[in-house]
């Protein structure tokens, strides 16, 4: 096992994130637990299954497997078969010579297994020790990590260098479309600067409303309608930073909220109504005793 599969995390919690890849040789061995000290370790569900946990630094880290239960013999499980060609027995060097063969073979006898003794694998150390956070989940925010080359393939260690979380643009598109009032949220294209546009329709503190005609065959107006609320339409753009940029991911976790808050934030206020006495424009010309609110 090479020196960058040898090491462990100590979290500022208290506790110790140990990276404990498969035995090499026992890959068809279901594992039962890791013990750090004789102590049962909890797994913390990653997607390649090789992190474990424990509330202590680890003098003594083990793994204890089951191997399956192995072939001795083969039994015929259809009598009426019984002949020359398909014996009562088969030993497990017969078995496998003629199945290869004949998958007749496969169907007409049962597999008589004797288990086999529970295994034990010793991760020798020491362990290299990192200070860091909990790895990702699998379903987290995706870190691209500033390290060196010959790191690039790990993705264990990612989450301990410098680096950045992508895709904050795309992340809040969606989250402002869903908010109240916003009729187009999109990122910058063409040449426009990078960053988001945000077109929001609001409607009048004290509602306005104005008359809109049916449409008939040919688009000619009819005598019939509706009223409509009149509304305010507001064009924002929000030069956001698509990178969130961190010396940890635990703290570009931190700081990505921080700006998720803050521009959802700036879209929610600018949805209040429009002011009837400056027509949402901010401002009354030419009326200096009227103040808007």
């Amino acid at each position: 096992m090479s020196d960058f599969e040898q090491y462990a995390i100590q979290h500022p919690d208290g506790r110790w994130f140990y990276h404990l890849p498969r035995p090499s040789g026992f890959s068809q061995a279901p594992l039962s637990g890791m013990y750090a000290d004789g102590q049962p370790m909890t797994a913390l569900g990653d997607s390649r299954g090789v992190w474990w946990t424990t509330d202590h630094q680890a003098g003594k880290i083990t793994a204890r497997l089951h191997p399956r239960p192995t072939p001795v013999r083969y039994e015929l499980n259809d009598q009426s078969v019984l002949s020359t060609r398909f014996p009562e027995s088969l030993s497990v060097e017969d078995w496998n010579r003629r199945s290869d063969r004949d998958d007749t073979y496969c169907r007409f006898y049962d597999a008589v297994t004797e288990d086999q003794a529970p295994l034990t694998h010793e991760y020798a150390g020491p362990f290299i020790t990192l200070e860091g956070s909990e790895p990702p989940a699998p379903d987290a925010l995706p870190w691209v990590a500033a390290m060196p080359r010959s790191l690039t393939e790990r993705p264990e260690f990612h989450h301990c260098f410098p680096g950045h979380i992508p895709g904050l643009r795309a992340h809040l598109v969606p989250l402002i479309k869903r908010m109240p009032h916003v009729q187009y949220c999109f990122n910058g294209r063409d040449d426009k600067p990078s960053g988001l546009y945000v077109t929001i329709r609001v409607p009048f503190e004290e509602p306005v409303s104005r008359w809109r005609p049916n449409l008939g065959r040919n688009m000619r107006e009819l005598k019939s309608g509706r009223n409509v609320p009149v509304l305010v339409t507001r064009e924002l753009y929000l030069p956001v930073q698509d990178l969130i940029r961190a010396e940890r991911y635990a703290d570009a976790l931190v700081e990505w909220e921080q700006q998720v808050t803050f521009w959802t934030g700036i879209v929610r206020d600018a949805g209040v109504k429009a002011c009837n006495h400056c027509h949402g424009t901010g401002h009354v010309l030419d009326a200096p005793q009227v103040t808007c609110g």
